[in-house]
């Protein structure tokens, strides 16, 4: 009954198509993993310093371990997501994040912050939220892939503009316990009721990718007759009506081992990786390098907020600047090369990062550096299409589950090396951010170099024989 009502609301063609419903269940679950955990943690890391009495390359083992686990687990989890859907995936990491937030509150060791962080918070984040979202909406978008993609990562910024904010003044005011206490409880009164909304195919609704004419509704013969011996509109119309069924046709559908076995697959892992590399390090310790910053200007006695207060104000801004860009990147990339686009990204992000060497604690500076920043950011959502350009609907989870795998590796430890950098030198994190900078240059030279691959044999027989 609940199947039969959703296509009666949702799956007719004048209506809203359903994909842009997922596409906004998506923005919101994608606000709650970055608002709470990608961009909100960095706001534990000081009151956890403190507490425990650690420093911050000891809790950044924690994020190291949590990408650690993640990685290794992550073809299994793409692997069920292929099969069991997005919907289950989600649940799962809803419920073993939020469980985590709450279990959190009673951290009075070290050791047992580390089995909450990397057993239940790492876990569920890496596991469900966008590893699930993503693979669903490449299932529901074909020709707007890049713009849906992107315009659910708005939730990025989203979460980072409204939910991190709040995050902080709870930390501020009532101290992190309370404040991991709400998110726990808010991310599964939320995550959990969102998930029974995504469906897994638009074929399970009698539709096809972008909203395009269902299968039942062009038939054959009388396509091929418009097409032939019609005139005008007639004809027109029976050629829009069938050009999604010829598109799909010509669509790659690559199974796991065969894109596995190209050359374009493993660069796209790398170029993400590096990528992924400078962002797991300057999204888990983005508050204190702001800090450290700000304390240039807190030396010559020009500060006017704490540096606390302004690095959380920036934090926001970050997040907005990535809402703002996101969708402009996304139809940007429908236009035009996703692939120079990203690189364009990525140099951009190499200029944020040499901006704030200088540790002056200007605020138009780092104004700029935020600015930079989150275009660098948008980027994101394109490697994501990419994949979906390449290789299809079929196994796409799957891949990007192995995609995890080298991705949390070459990542895990960037938080760890950052903090002992600044643990052990009186430059703070200037020696961090040159090799940062450095790898954002290696992921921009990586995307021009992406060749399309060419499809599998069994595809180009296919393909042949429809000809």
């Amino acid at each position: 009954m609940v199947e039969l009502n959703l296509k009666t609301l949702w799956g007719r063609r004048n209506n809203v198509f359903y994909g842009w419903w997922i596409v906004v269940v998506s923005a919101i679950i994608d606000a709650l993993k970055h608002g709470t955990f990608n961009r909100g943690f960095t706001l534990y890391v000081l009151p956890l310093r403190q507490e425990l009495g650690i420093g911050v390359a000891a809790i950044s083992v924690a994020d190291m371990l949590g990408r650690m686990v993640a990685g290794i687990l992550g073809p299994l989890a793409g692997y069920a997501t292929d099969r069991l859907g997005a919907r289950t995936m989600l649940i799962f990491g809803g419920v073993a994040s939020g469980l985590g937030f709450i279990l959190l509150t009673l951290t009075k060791s070290y050791w047992y912050f580390l089995l909450v962080f990397v057993g239940l918070l790492s876990l569920g984040f890496r596991a469900g939220y966008n590893n699930a979202t993503v693979p669903a909406l490449n299932q529901w978008f074909r020709r707007r892939r890049s713009l849906a993609m992107s315009t659910a990562s708005t939730g990025t910024g989203l979460g980072g503009f409204l939910v991190t904010p709040l995050m902080g003044l709870l930390v501020l005011t009532v101290g992190w316990r309370t404040a991991a206490l709400v998110s726990g409880i808010g991310i599964i009164a939320i995550i959990v009721p969102l998930a029974l909304l995504v469906r897994r195919t638009p074929e399970s609704m009698g539709l096809l990718p972008d909203g395009d004419p269902a299968p039942d509704s062009v038939v054959p013969g009388e396509t091929e007759s418009a097409l032939l011996g019609g005139r005008g509109r007639e004809a027109h119309d029976a050629s829009r009506a069938a050009a999604p069924l010829r598109q799909m046709a010509r669509d790659p559908d690559f199974t796991a081992k065969e894109a596995l076995s190209t050359v374009s697959f493993w660069l796209v892992v790398l170029a993400v990786g590096l990528r992924n590399t400078v962002h797991s390090g300057m999204s888990f310790l983005l508050a204190p390098v702001m800090v450290w910053f700000l304390e240039g200007e807190i030396a010559r006695g020009e500060a006017g907020l704490s540096s606390a207060a302004l690095a959380a104000l920036f934090i926001g801004g970050l997040s907005l600047g990535t809402m703002i860009f996101n969708p402009v990147v996304g139809w940007l990339g429908d236009k035009w090369s996703k692939e120079k686009l990203s690189s364009v990204a990525m140099a951009t992000g190499v200029v944020a990062l040499l901006s704030i060497l200088n540790q002056s604690g200007h605020i138009w500076q780092l104004a700029i550096f935020v600015v930079l920043l989150a275009f660098s950011e948008s980027a994101n959502p394109l490697a994501w299409a990419i994949m979906g350009d390449y290789f299809g609907r079929r196994s796409y989870a799957t891949l990007r589950g192995w995609q995890h795998l080298p991705d949390q590796m070459m990542s895990m430890s960037t938080p760890v090396w950052m903090g002992w950098i600044f643990d052990h030198n009186e430059s703070g994190y200037f020696w961090a951010l040159i090799p940062l900078a450095v790898i954002y240059g290696l992921a921009s030279a990586c995307y021009l170099i992406i060749p399309r691959p060419r499809p599998p044999a069994r595809l180009r027989r296919r393909r042949s024989g429809q000809a």
